[in-house]
């Protein structure tokens, strides 16, 4: 009896050597696919960096652009002066006007108004240049207040998911005193 039962398990364990070539193939394309699936993740992961990052700057730029305005005293319309890092100076009106304020934000789909625009020029440490479209509304609500919305956006962003950058929008009342 001990002589028929190691038979058995002898015949049993030469069976089964190693893989067939067909369930070699299933575990490749297995493989294949969760290598597939990392790859679209990672590239989402530095798509979603890239919209992030052009969002802070926006962000940035946005802040910039209103404490500048916000320096200037609501009962007064004087210009500012803002440089860009290309050494290229814009004229900033504090006065009230601008492009039309639609639903809490500026529509980047409009024309430009001269004295309430600027495409302006970021520069980072390793030389590399964007230029955001920057726009600004201001409204007076008495002689000595105004709502300033300023809204900043990656230039020729569009809907392109590659570039998306969405316009980042602040609002703040200027003035509130004599």
């Amino acid at each position: 009896m001990e002589l028929i039962s190691c038979r058995k398990k002898n015949s049993t364990s030469r069976q089964q050597r190693g893989l067939t070539l067909l369930e070699l193939m299933i575990a490749m394309a297995i493989l294949l696919i969760g290598i597939i699936g990392s790859m679209a993740l990672v590239v989402g992961a530095i798509a979603g960096d890239f919209a992030s990052k052009q969002t802070s700057n926006a962000t940035a730029l946005a802040q910039t652009v209103t404490e500048r305005i916000m320096a200037v005293p609501a009962s007064t319309n004087a210009t500012l002066t803002i440089t860009d890092c290309t050494n290229t100076s814009y004229n900033v009106s504090t006065s009230a006007g601008g492009p039309a304020v639609t639903s809490g934000t500026l529509d980047f789909t409009q024309a430009t108004v001269t004295g309430y625009y600027m495409p302006y020029t970021d520069c980072d440490s390793n030389g590399h240049q964007a230029t955001y479209d920057v726009r600004w509304n201001i409204q007076t609500i008495s002689t000595y207040t105004k709502l300033l919305t300023v809204a900043a956006q990656l230039k020729s962003a569009g809907k392109n998911p590659v570039v998306f950058a969405p316009v980042t929008t602040i609002r703040t009342i200027v003035g509130q005193g004599t």
